[in-house]
């Protein structure tokens, strides 16, 4: 299934959406995956908003895992009207359960003052391996994502910064020309933006890796320039803490020319499963 057919939603009512589900053959992800209906949930806000306002941030909670062969629908709350900022509520239901709730920002183009970090040294894409031949998932996982370019650099070419706990760097696009919609963009890239980050906490502690139980707690993403999904994208994540069976991560996405075009913050479940003990193996 395209990005595309994933982020088209079905109008049951006014506020009311229903979205689409993987691909019935594709049984790799027996729980939603968590940027599907993130990026699911941003369309049903952004139906319901005026045109000239655009999202600059989300904010969501992953509540309960969702069923990936169930549709899910989602309930659209309209919370502020203003003339230059709009504020949504987004509950996604299946089963008759809350799976996940969003809020998100909308603001009209607007100026102000301007200032960005300069963009990390990374090797450039081509010259890196993808999620296939790197055996990041199962073919049947890299199904799930193959109309997408991905690339995690390999840890011998990372530039590693002093003073930062866990680094990981990845570059993304979608391979093939997506339509001029500025929404569409946004939209997908909230759906990719789960995908690697979590992976940036475990990435020193790969010998227990196998051993965690791994989730999406919740997801935060800020807007801030426009830029297209089909051309490539550097994901810069760390993870600053982990402790308590979580992690914190964060990461900044920059388009090619070094402009910083969205962030993210995510805490995730990385506790050890209940038949591991440390130091045990």
């Amino acid at each position: 299934m395209s990005i595309e057919q994933i982020l088209d939603l079905e109008q049951l009512e006014v506020n009311i959406y229903r979205g689409r589900v993987f691909s019935p053959e594709s049984g790799y992800f027996q729980r939603t995956f968590g940027g599907h209906v993130a990026g699911q949930s941003l369309v049903s806000a952004v139906r319901t908003v005026d045109p000239h306002f655009l999202v600059h941030s989300l904010h969501g909670y992953f509540i309960r895992p969702g069923d990936a062969q169930a549709p899910t629908v989602f309930l659209v709350e309209r919370l502020r009207d203003g003339g230059s900022f709009c504020t949504r509520r987004v509950n996604a239901i299946q089963h008759g359960e809350t799976i996940f709730s969003m809020s998100a920002s909308f603001q009209t183009d607007q100026e102000g003052i301007h200032h960005q970090d300069v963009m990390p040294s990374a090797p450039p894409p081509d010259d890196l391996p993808g999620l296939k031949s790197m055996k990041v998932f199962d073919d049947a996982g890299f199904r799930q994502f193959e109309e997408w370019d991905v690339r995690i650099v390999p840890r011998e070419k990372l530039v590693l910064l002093p003073g930062l706990a866990s680094q990981q760097q990845v570059w993304f696009r979608h391979r093939d020309p997506l339509p001029d919609d500025p929404v569409l963009h946004i939209c997908a890239l909230a759906y990719m933006s789960d995908l690697t980050l979590l992976g940036s906490a475990q990435v020193t502690h790969l010998e227990e890796r196998s051993h965690l139980q791994v989730a999406s707690l919740d997801h935060a993403m800020w807007f801030m320039r426009t830029f297209r999904a089909d051309e490539w994208l550097l994901y810069d994540q760390s993870s600053p803490s982990a402790t308590g069976g979580r992690s914190l991560t964060q990461g900044k996405i920059f388009n090619q020319y070094g402009e910083m075009v969205a962030a993210v913050m995510q805490e995730g479940l990385t506790r050890y499963k209940r038949d591991f003990r440390p130091g045990s193996q």
